[in-house]
């Protein structure tokens, strides 16, 4: 007999059951386990149930032998398409929310027998969210006979190898909107510019053409303005901006240095300075030097 679909817990509300989930009395149960029904059922716990990003994952007896359970991933639009994960277990004619586990999964959930395999990236200290470097783990999650317990992680993919420290060429951040060329060697420089524009766009100074577009430090004294070359011109003098392919990338709590300069890169920015204690910070919406 098929039963119908009927969403009966509350928002928020978690079952803790035992082998409730099971079925008794020999009585067949056909759950609804579809994308429809997870829609259904998983929307109120949605990121944005306006516009739920609600998918079925699996259908299988995750809470106990003649159990029925559904999970359920939730999604948002950002760099980790899904950020969390529930499973849903069948009860009295309608879906009950068992466990939610908030994850970046890398790739989807995976069936291992009555068990549920999630496999995340590792952020390392310092890493974006969108940028981790810790490789990947997988756990595996089943029923223990009151509830849903993971075991232990395990390393799927190795961490990246730390990167040799940046002490000469170009550099950038990771939106790539702030480009850099330095030098680590005596006496030391970094040229930085912003592809969006200063803000607030510093005076214009000479030939109409020209118009500035980079600030530069050296390892004593204080920041300096450099303009854009004129049309026509020698275009040798690239200053900070050069092509992606040998340009490297400084992670987000990263730090460029050498020669007494230090350039550290942030969300909110990038900030560099001197061993003088000048410097300055460049970001999409300011700038200053000091």
């Amino acid at each position: 007999m098929k039963l119908r679909l009927a969403v009966g817990v509350a928002a928020g509300a978690v079952v803790s059951a035992t082998g409730a989930f099971a079925a008794s009395g020999g009585l067949a149960t056909a759950a609804d386990c579809s994308p429809a029904t997870a829609l259904e059922v998983g929307k109120r716990y949605a990121f944005d149930p306006g516009r739920p990003n609600v998918g079925l994952a699996a259908c299988g007896a995750f809470l106990g032998p003649g159990s029925e359970a559904m999970v359920v991933t939730f999604g948002a639009p950002t760099c980790w398409p899904v950020q969390s994960w529930a499973v849903f277990g069948f009860r009295g004619g309608s879906w009950q929310l068992v466990k939610r586990i908030p994850a970046y999964l890398v790739p989807p959930l995976v069936v291992v027998g009555n068990g549920i395999r999630e496999t995340t990236a590792v952020h390392r200290p310092g890493d974006a969210r969108c940028l981790p470097s810790g490789g990947t783990h997988a756990r595996t999650w089943r029923w223990n006979g009151t509830g849903l317990v993971a075991g232990p992680w395990k390393q799927v993919e190795p961490a990246a190898k730390p990167a040799p420290p940046l002490t000469s060429g170009f550099f950038r951040t990771p939106s790539g909107n702030i480009q850099c060329y330095g030098s680590g060697k005596s006496p030391g420089f970094v040229h930085c510019g912003i592809k969006t524009g200063f803000k607030p766009p510093p005076p214009r100074r000479g030939p109409a053409c020209t118009h500035i577009d980079r600030i530069s430090l050296g390892g004593t004294g204080r920041t300096s303005l450099g303009r854009s070359i004129c049309p026509g011109e020698d275009g040798g003098d690239s200053g900070p901006y050069a092509p992606y392919s040998v340009s490297r990338v400084l992670g987000y709590g990263k730090t460029w240095s050498g020669s007494g300069i230090s350039c550290t890169s942030a969300v909110a920015g990038l900030t560099c300075r001197n061993k003088s204690g000048h410097g300055f910070f460049l970001s999409r919406a300011r700038w200053r030097s000091f």
